[in-house]
């Protein structure tokens, strides 16, 4: 069971300026330190800790991220090859706000998480590695005074530690017990969830088909240069087309290009007809 940093060091959610830690949900415990320092420092820090993923939950989360004075990549191999983690990141990049990379160890920070070049980057080669991430928050550029606010008491480890442990041998009895007693089953994979939230239903199934199925994220939907439409009909509002950065190209039927007069707007793209009524 991943650690759960959000029971130890909830997530700042007031409206003051504050800094967002963006890690791989599996390095839970690699970033315990770090928040321990900040936490009693008094920084306020928030993260992603949701597991909701429903459009109001994206929609709050996003909105998090793009509202940061300032955004910290605690990146590991973990985060390279985290789906989620690297389609925040995308999302935090794209605010404009300052943005911070903790390099773990030293290897790719560029094609691997597609972090925008000479974004200020820090490798860490102390043994008190928290306390050097730290520092090297503390004297980034997007650092400022406005982060921090009342200290926070730092709740003691021992008695979590140890209740952690009683809970995970516990765990382990149950899972040996249902094993015990059950047969196996065919493993089925979890539905991933769209990341990103399309306002015209229509629209987002075309594009769903654009890129053969699957759960919808800025990371995908970045390779759309072309988008078809097989219909009879446009759909209502084009306002969506803004979420594929790359887009150039938009193929429709005959009988759909008789309502482009109602829609301007795709007059910035080439326009290809490939069939349908005459």
């Amino acid at each position: 069971m991943a650690y759960r940093p959000d029971k130890q060091y909830p997530p700042y959610m007031g409206n003051e300026p504050y800094l967002h830690l963006c890690f791989s949900e599996a390095d839970g415990g690699h970033v315990r330190p770090l928040l321990r320092k900040l936490y009693s420092r008094g920084v306020r820090v928030w993260y992603d800790c949701s597991e909701k993923a429903d459009r109001e939950a994206i929609a709050f989360r996003t909105n998090r991220m793009r509202n940061a004075a300032l955004t910290v990549v605690f990146l590991t191999d973990l985060f390279r090859h985290d789906h989620k983690a690297k389609n925040s990141l995308l999302i935090c990049q794209r605010s404009g706000h300052p943005l911070f990379c903790l390099n773990t160890d030293g290897k790719d920070s560029g094609l691997s998480i597609g972090l925008y070049p000479n974004t200020p980057e820090y490798i860490c080669s102390s043994s008190d590695r928290a306390a050097e991430y730290e520092a090297e928050i503390l004297r980034t550029d997007g650092f400022s005074q406005t982060l921090i606010g009342h200290p926070q008491k730092v709740p003691a480890d021992g008695l979590r530690i140890a209740s952690w442990t009683m809970g995970g041998l516990a765990l382990l009895l149950l899972i040996g017990i249902c094993l015990w007693f059950t047969v196996s089953k065919a493993y089925i994979p979890p539905v991933e969830e769209d990341s990103v939230t399309f306002q015209n239903e229509t629209l987002r199934e075309v594009v769903r088909a654009s890129l053969g199925g699957g759960a919808l994220s800025e990371e995908r939907l970045e390779t759309i240069i072309t988008l078809t439409f097989l219909g009879d009909m446009l759909p209502s509002n084009f306002e969506d087309l803004k979420l594929l950065p790359r887009l150039k190209q938009i193929e429709l039927t005959q009988s759909a290009a008789s309502g482009l007069h109602s829609h301007p707007e795709l007059y910035s793209y080439t326009l290809v007809l490939i069939g349908g009524s005459e």
